[in-house]
């Protein structure tokens, strides 16, 4: 049987006091690949994204010959040619989007490429980015999912009216979404909870005379649990020929769908037995200069959500205007679905520039602009029935929403081939 040796790596070499040469950083910087691959993985990277930083590490610290593969729940590493092979699998589980920890990892990337810091002091670096968290105040949580809630429903078409029931509602969707998320075991049921619960203190609040749309308001304050970001990134790694990870992100997409549409039906049935069919305010879908202002309040809501450093608030925010404008102006000289991808194409090519720029990750810029580009470009009616069980224009409803899900991931594609990744190894 072939004896598995290290795999040599040229630029970590060190030498003692006798002026021998040591290869005791072959260990450390695999180590460092993989504590890297797992805590990227953590912080909510795509997996294309992932391993292109996995590789530009590998090669600027000479690790010979690495691949890697990246799943929602599996991440494996080779290293060395074949008769030397090493290969390690890490169990890994999906999680949600860590800003703060993904720009703070990109700066470490930044810093090894740069050959400022060897393997051992990033492994050091790499320990103190994970034990020291970004935390912030469950009153400010609070308040950012109510400021989510209230700017979403004027990009849906509401009112005033609207707007108030969607920060009251915001806010008793962030509260059950915190007290849930302490405990690992509940947080299955979070969505379908928080779903329920909207929906049915916004059929309250409309029996309490406010006047507003239960169905709007429900969507509005769901809005930072719509998987919006898992569907267009499934689409995406399937159309990138990701397979393994574009198969679990849709289903996670999908299953996180239906328990949204469980959590509505359970809260709407509850809600018509008591109080009765409440009646519904047609939305006005047309675009309007109080859109703009709203998509400021849901970049700085999603500052929050999104965990990001409130650095990065101004960035989100022109993010969340530039999808709103561009989907606007594509669906004013096109149609609907190319409006869509002229936003998507613009969120990623800017996000793409201002990474380079900032050198900050993209993803800072692409996801805030994703988030408020599906509600604002689905369509009310196909995502609305989705979470409502209108059965008859369910399948409709379906089609248009991975309609959309697939102008969004092919507008982030075709301007990710147009500009160059930030992260790519030396030829």
């Amino acid at each position: 049987m072939t004896e598995l040796r290290r795999p040599a790596v040229r630029s970590a070499e060190r030498e003692d006091a006798a002026g021998r040469t040591s290869d005791d950083a072959v260990p450390v910087a695999v180590e460092f690949l993989l504590r890297f691959a797992s805590s990227g993985h953590a912080a909510g990277y795509p997996t294309a994204d992932l391993e292109e930083r996995v590789l530009a590490l590998a090669d600027a610290l000479g690790v010979d010959e690495v691949q890697v593969s990246a799943t929602p729940t599996i991440v494996e590493l080779s290293a060395g040619s074949l008769p030397t092979q090493r290969s390690f699998t890490l169990r890994v589980r999906p999680t949600r989007v860590d800003l703060d920890r993904i720009a703070r990892l990109d700066d470490l990337v930044q810093e090894v490429l740069d050959g400022r810091i060897d393997p051992h002091v990033a492994l050091d670096r790499l320990t103190e980015i994970e034990s020291r968290p970004l935390h912030r105040h469950p009153l400010v949580q609070l308040a950012a999912y109510a400021l989510a809630g209230a700017a979403v429903t004027p990009v849906l078409g509401g009112g005033w009216r609207d707007v108030a029931a969607g920060g009251v509602v915001g806010l008793l969707v962030g509260g059950v979404a915190l007290a849930a998320r302490r405990l690992a075991r509940t947080e299955p049921i979070v969505a379908p909870l928080a779903a329920l619960v909207a929906s049915f203190s916004a059929a309250a609040l409309a029996e309490l005379g406010l006047k507003a749309s239960p169905d709007l308001v429900t969507l509005a304050a769901l809005v930072t649990f719509l998987p919006g970001m898992p569907l267009t990134i499934g689409i995406r790694e399937l159309a990138t020929e990701h397979l393994q990870s574009g198969v679990a992100n849709t289903a996670d997409a999908l299953v996180q769908l239906l328990g949204l549409v469980f959590g509505v039906g359970v809260g709407r049935s509850v809600a018509v037995s008591w109080f009765g069919v409440a009646p519904q305010v047609a939305p006005d879908t047309a675009f309007m200069g109080t859109h703009v202002l709203a998509a400021v309040a849901a970049g700085l809501a999603f500052t929050v959500t999104l965990r990001a450093q409130w650095r990065a608030a101004p960035v989100m925010c022109a993010a969340t205007v530039l999808a709103i404008l561009s989907n606007a102006a594509g669906r004013a000289v096109f149609s609907a679905a190319a409006g869509v991808f002229i936003g998507a194409l613009t969120i990623g090519m800017v996000g793409g520039i201002v990474g380079s720029l900032l050198r900050r990750s993209p993803l800072v810029f692409i996801v805030p602009g994703v988030l408020i580009l599906v509600p604002g470009s689905a369509g009310f009616d196909s995502v609305l029935k989705l979470l409502t069980g209108q059965t008859v224009s369910g399948i409709d409803a379906g089609f248009n929403t991975f309609v959309t899900a697939m102008s969004i991931a092919y507008g982030l594609v075709v301007s990710t081939a147009i500009l160059p990744g930030r992260f790519k190894p030396r030829q």
